[in-house]
């Protein structure tokens, strides 16, 4: 059993982590109770509980908004990290934290690597992709994991957007191809790590297998919870902040170094549908 500290238990993959680590000596601590912006808090429960592993889940992920709120998307996402991984390398901790597809710019023709060059188009990728140089320049023991279009049952995502909303028709992106993935299954990968570490740190991709546009994913939701939806794709959805329009990201190296088989977005969407259906 290893003990360890999550920082963000109460956002949406904070909850699926709180579910997937029940086996474990598990602190979890809601921003409310710990500010990862304040060394004195970090440090004062890395103390407290000296943990073997900090799990981040906490970070500025309004990706419209960081466009206006630049300094707050920096501050949480950027310098707020490289304070934590220097305290996590100084308390001999290993830091798991999570950055995003949107480091990339969309301008590939392949699924993105780990090791591929990156150029973030927005504010929120920018400040992401920040934190992750602070981790790699700060520390030792670290794994980032960079994850894509998180949805789960519980939390605001997209997911239960096209299930909830009351529109008459829906109008949903066709020109943007990534991976829809399952905060549980990020959640469930995290708990096979911290029980069988291979101790091989660095920055890899994890997202469910597969791509699809938004709008292939919203008829997909649709049609797996027999929820008849009006869906109809555009190319034209105007946003604050640019999105990389191919954003697919390769996982072998996930299979390779933690020996661990990922799901499919098929399954790992009716899996959620499931666990939705039994909340309602």
């Amino acid at each position: 059993m290893k003990k360890i500290l999550l920082a963000g238990a109460n956002g949406m993959l904070g909850i699926s982590m709180q579910q997937a680590l029940v086996d474990h000596d598990l602190i979890a601590l809601g921003s409310d109770e710990l500010d990862i912006s304040c060394t004195r808090d970090i440090t004062a429960a890395i103390i407290r509980y000296r943990p073997n592993y900090f799990i981040n889940c906490a970070a500025y992920t309004a990706v419209d908004l960081a466009e206006t709120e630049v300094e707050k998307a920096y501050k949480i996402n950027a310098t707020a990290v490289r304070q934590l991984a220097q305290i996590c390398e100084h308390h001999r901790v290993t830091l798991i934290h999570f950055s995003t597809d949107y480091v990339f710019d969309g301008n590939a023709t392949l699924p993105y690597r780990p090791h591929d060059a990156v150029r973030p188009i927005n504010v929120y990728g920018a400040s992401k992709l920040l934190g992750e140089q602070y981790i790699q320049d700060n520390m030792s023991s670290f794994y980032i994991f960079r994850i894509s279009w998180l949805y789960a049952a519980h939390g605001k995502n997209f997911m239960r957007w096209v299930l909830e909303n009351n529109l008459e028709e829906m109008h949903v992106v066709d020109n943007q191809l990534g991976s829809p993935t399952s905060a549980d299954s990020v959640a469930l990968f995290i708990n096979h790590l911290v029980e069988n570490d291979p101790d091989e740190h660095g920055v890899y991709h994890y997202t469910n297998q597969g791509e699809l546009t938004w709008y292939a994913f919203a008829k997909a939701i649709s049609q797996k919870s027999n929820v008849p939806k009006n869906i109809h794709p555009t190319s034209s959805f105007k946003t604050a902040a640019s999105r990389p329009s191919y954003s697919v990201m390769n996982t072998d190296a996930i299979r390779r170094t933690f020996n661990y088989d990922i799901p499919t977005i098929d399954t790992a969407l009716e899996e959620v549908l499931e666990r939705y259906k039994s909340r309602s």
